[in-house]
């Protein structure tokens, strides 16, 4: 049986991709720039988001060669029959008195329509954030500081696009629950704007 690629390797090379190409939009930028300082720049969030996005691809990919290598493995074990399409069809056959061909055909659609839909919430999840790096870059909010008691907290674009981001996306991955669609944007947000903000003193778009 020729060995298929796995899903998540496919999955994994596109959010590499996504990565590396955010770490180099970084690196670009940060050389072009007045500010030398990495403290100061406000490309060190992209930077770190990119460093963290591939990091976890390469992790995908591992996972989905370690799946691929399983599964060899199980296909060529002495003295097991191979997992082949046309086996687990037998075997579907015998159960259930139905067609081996048909069982066959049915099995590899759901097979290859399983990994066409996992591409395609890829896709879709890159294009969110597509869509959220151009707001980022393209909406213009002036920063605006509130003053709680001796806390100042200041918030401009990157709260304002953020937030309506981590919902939709939270959404497209399946959350339902309302309280849990907003809570979690704006208490996400909230951290990283004080943890960049606040206390690393590092600039937000």
């Amino acid at each position: 049986m020729k060995n298929k690629i796995h899903s998540l390797i496919v999955e994994g090379i596109l959010f590499c991709g996504s990565g590396l190409g955010l770490l180099s939009y970084s690196m670009v930028s940060y050389g072009r720039a007045f500010n030398k300082s990495w403290a100061q720049s406000p490309y060190l969030f992209p930077l770190i988001v990119g460093a963290a996005m591939t990091g976890l691809s390469l992790w995908i990919v591992g996972e989905g060669i370690q799946a691929m290598r399983k599964r060899a493995g199980e296909e060529t074990a002495p003295g097991s029959l191979p997992q082949t399409a046309k086996t687990r069809a037998a075997r579907i056959q015998a159960a259930d008195g139905q067609d081996t061909e048909a069982g066959t055909e049915n099995a590899q659609s759901a097979k290859n329509g399983g990994t066409v839909s996992q591409i395609l919430g890829v896709a879709i999840a890159l294009v969110l954030c597509g869509i959220y790096y151009l707001a980022l870059t393209g909406i213009k909010i002036p920063y605006v500081t509130i003053g709680i008691f001796s806390f100042m907290y200041t918030f401009s674009t990157f709260e304002v696009v953020t937030v309506p981001f981590l919902a939709s996306m939270m959404a497209f991955m399946g959350v339902r629950k309302a309280r849990v669609l907003v809570l979690v944007p704006l208490g996400t947000t909230l951290f990283l704007s004080i943890a960049f903000r606040t206390l690393l003193h590092v600039l937000l778009p």
